[in-house]
């Protein structure tokens, strides 16, 4: 549910002509002043406790990372789902949009690469190129052979043809 600022005009100006529907998308908490100074406060510790337990998951996976663990182990897909459940909580508990928290916070990102990585494509594609570049070492003499056979066949035929 979206939520609707309605912005009034003067008394002295009709209301039909000034008075504007803004429709803010769902997700996006109020401004700081329509929030309250206790809200906006909470708001605010919240926000920097989810960056400070995240900048502390982050390290682990560093540290992990410095040890020789790779992506895709067990270890960085227990620290990723940890701290997918406290930007779950967080976005809940704020009406704050997962997407959007992704967006300002792009450690998450690498968190879950590390967790869930990506699937191997270049893989698939080098063995095209190999099979591609052996046809080429196998085609490519024989086409240039070829070519000057036909060459030297042309110019007998043409010497015979003139006369020469």
């Amino acid at each position: 549910m979206a939520l609707v600022q309605v912005l009034q005009a003067p008394a002295s100006v009709p209301a039909s002509t000034t008075t504007k529907e803004i429709a803010v998308p769902a997700g996006w908490l109020p401004a700081p002043a329509q929030r309250g100074w206790w809200a906006s406060w909470r708001y605010d510790s919240d926000r920097k406790k989810l960056k400070r337990t995240l900048a502390r998951i982050i390290q682990i996976c560093q540290d992990h990372e410095a040890n020789g663990v790779k992506n895709g182990s067990p270890i960085f897909q227990t620290l990723y789902d940890k701290a997918s459940s406290h930007c779950d909580t967080y976005c809940q508990k704020w009406n704050v949009d997962r997407k959007l928290l992704e967006v300002e916070l792009p450690a998450l990102r690498v968190l879950r690469l590390a967790g869930y990585p990506a699937p191997n494509v270049v893989q698939k594609q080098s063995n095209v190129v190999l099979i591609i570049g052996i046809l080429a070492v196998v085609t490519l003499p024989w086409l240039i052979g070829a070519w000057t056979g036909l060459f030297g066949s042309g110019q007998h035929w043409i010497h015979k043809l003139v006369g020469g």
